[in-house]
């Protein structure tokens, strides 16, 4: 592998370590970064898989040695990275469709780490059920009787601000810095 390629993967993983702690920083208090609600900043990186087959293992570093320091336990250093891998060969696999790439990391992050950050954290959400039977009422509703799923959703939303918006930056960076096909 040449060196500059290995430099920009090692630039990548270095790049989401940072990232996922300034997603701390500007959200004192919330934990964007590792709690139930996370706008991981460093998510949009996922979009680079597009460009290098080589990008999910940059991703898998970056996202271990982030949940290393994180300090969620095992669980989140097992299987977070597992899942960055995962969604970023699946984002690779589909990076002659349109609009698909951004799928994986978006559904593979709002069902997994969902599920293992509901287990180690307990999460419940406390909430009453609104009044009224609208709609919205119904899905707030719902939504307060299923704490998983309520953690889907935000984790969900989080990530599609992170690898949308953030990603659609981080591919316009690489297009002007490496060219096209990087």
């Amino acid at each position: 592998m040449p060196a500059h390629r290995l430099t920009r993967l090692a630039l990548v993983a270095s790049l989401y370590v940072v990232l996922t702690y300034l997603a701390n920083i500007l959200g004192p208090g919330l934990n964007l970064g590792y709690g139930p609600v996370q706008v991981r900043i460093s998510e949009g990186l996922a979009m680079l898989a597009l460009y290098d087959p080589y990008m999910p293992l940059a991703l898998y570093a970056g996202c271990l040695l982030a949940n290393v320091l994180g300090g969620l336990g095992l669980p989140d250093i097992l299987f977070g990275p597992l899942i960055t891998l995962a969604a970023g060969y699946s984002t690779y696999a589909l990076r002659r469709f349109p609009v698909l790439p951004f799928l994986p990391p978006i559904v593979f992050n709002a069902l997994g780490v969902s599920a293992y950050l509901y287990l180690i954290l307990g999460i419940s959400f406390p909430m009453a059920a609104p009044e009224g039977s609208g709609r919205v009422a119904g899905f707030l509703g719902w939504m307060a009787g299923h704490p998983y799923w309520t953690m889907v959703f935000s984790i969900g939303i989080g990530q599609i601000i992170s690898v949308v918006i953030f990603g659609l930056v981080f591919m316009t960076m690489w297009k002007r810095t490496t060219g096209p096909h990087g």
